[in-house]
């Protein structure tokens, strides 16, 4: 007999699938509180129908009672049909209230992720991208210092010159060192800026503010 158990039996792994709808703590707060209120009235409305029980059970098994008996137990049957209405109303009230504020809740807006391993990365690399590009309105590209014999690659040293998106130097000897002894220099600083491109040359001893 032929083993055909890897035929009949298949696996297939599926990405968990993710929805995420937005709300506030005050909408949560509502659907918390209309639940319990809910429930609440539900167990009144319960205990008015045992109520409503025990007195037609009383009138149908109690002998020879009295018509002042029979007086009260209607009186008091009046009273559990009365509150059944009420709490009844009151319990589909704060039932279906909840419902509502939580079809608000979905209507407001949603992202759904599916194969979380992937899209909730790409998603996740996306936003902290948007968050550094907001950071970082200022972005060194290419600077050097230099001459018609030499030059200075003195990126690096701008890039940790800017604090909160601004840069304020003096293109001296000082940012990196001397590319030509006795001949002045000049350097160009190539940056983006809110993602324009701008390229700026100074002379040595000028002083550098970006923006």
């Amino acid at each position: 007999m032929t083993d055909n158990s890897d035929k009949l039996i298949k696996s297939e792994i599926k990405g968990r699938k993710v929805t995420y709808y937005l709300t506030t703590e005050e909408d949560l707060l509502n659907v918390k509180s209309n639940s319990l209120l809910g429930n609440i009235f539900s167990v009144l409305a319960s205990l008015s129908i045992g109520g409503i029980i025990s007195v037609i059970l009383t009138k149908a098994t109690g002998i020879q009672l009295g018509q002042e008996t029979i007086n009260v137990l209607d009186i008091l049957m009046y009273v559990f049909i009365f509150g059944t209405v009420i709490f009844g109303c009151f319990t589909a009230f704060f039932h279906i209230k909840p419902f509502m504020t939580i079809n608000q809740i979905i209507g407001s807006g949603k992202v759904t992720l599916t194969s979380v391993s992937q899209e909730e990365t790409i998603d996740a690399e996306k936003a902290e991208k948007g968050i550094k590009q907001k950071e970082s309105r200022l972005e060194i590209l290419k600077a050097e210092y230099w001459t018609l014999k030499n030059r200075l690659d003195v990126t690096e040293e701008l890039r940790k010159m800017i604090i909160n998106n601004k840069l304020e130097a003096i293109a001296s000897n000082q940012i990196k060192g001397d590319p030509d002894h006795g001949t002045v220099k000049r350097l160009s600083i190539k940056y983006k800026l809110d993602g324009i491109t701008i390229t700026k040359e100074y002379k040595e001893r000028d002083k550098i503010i970006i923006p």
